[in-house]
């Protein structure tokens, strides 16, 4: 079967999603808590798939997927995360992902994705592919703000939204803190509020958090 490397850093998710994939037959050959862990182990063991947190320290999933297709490294991706899947999807696969999971669906649905992922078919819930389709519509006024959001702005929002302060973003993101504090003036003037608590309202709204 084939070798995966799972990327979370929630140890209750990485040993079910381990046990479970072994139970499929497929051998697990690194687990990682972070971004830059996550490329060091694609570095040394060459693995068929990457399953793949987003929101994880040292360079989020965002970056990792990035960071792989800007190095053209040959390994499929199968995001499996937290939040609405109506902002997280469609972005990952735009970014380069082969395929997306929420954690709040039923983790068997993982097995099937990783089986589609691995026979070379991409595997995202309906709702992102139809996003696609109809060029990005928006279902709202706070969608098309937070379309409007970089992968980067919508990463710095989730952990302002977690109630992270400027200086434990920038050591999980490898960023100054004066980038943060630019980062969160440009997401407060992209979505029209005055303050961090509007801000944080509606990434709680749109499934952020």
């Amino acid at each position: 079967m084939s070798r995966i490397v799972i990327v979370d850093d929630h140890p209750l998710i990485s040993v079910a999603v381990r046990l479970m994939l072994e139970k499929e037959g497929h051998t697990i050959v690194a687990e990682c808590t972070s971004g830059s862990e996550c490329i060091q182990a694609v570095r040394e063991h060459s693995p068929d798939l990457v399953i793949l947190d987003l929101g994880i320290p040292k360079m989020d999933g965002f970056a990792v997927i990035s960071h792989f297709k800007a190095t053209d490294t040959r390994v499929k991706t199968l995001v499996l995360t937290s939040g609405d899947p109506r902002n997280f999807a469609i972005r990952c696969l735009q970014a380069g992902a082969a395929g997306f999971v929420s954690k709040d669906d039923d983790l068997n649905e993982l097995v099937a994705a990783v089986r589609a992922v691995l026979s070379g078919y991409i595997y995202f819930p309906e709702s992102a592919v139809s996003m696609l389709r109809e060029s990005g519509q928006a279902a709202g006024k706070e969608q098309d703000l937070i379309a409007s959001l970089s992968d980067r702005e919508i990463t710095i929002l989730k952990l302002l939204a977690k109630g992270l302060s400027n200086q434990e973003i920038a050591e999980d993101l490898l960023i100054s803190h004066k980038t943060v504090s630019t980062y969160k003036v440009r997401l407060m003037r992209k979505l029209n509020v005055s303050n961090l608590v509007a801000m944080v309202e509606i990434a709680k709204r749109n499934g952020l958090v």
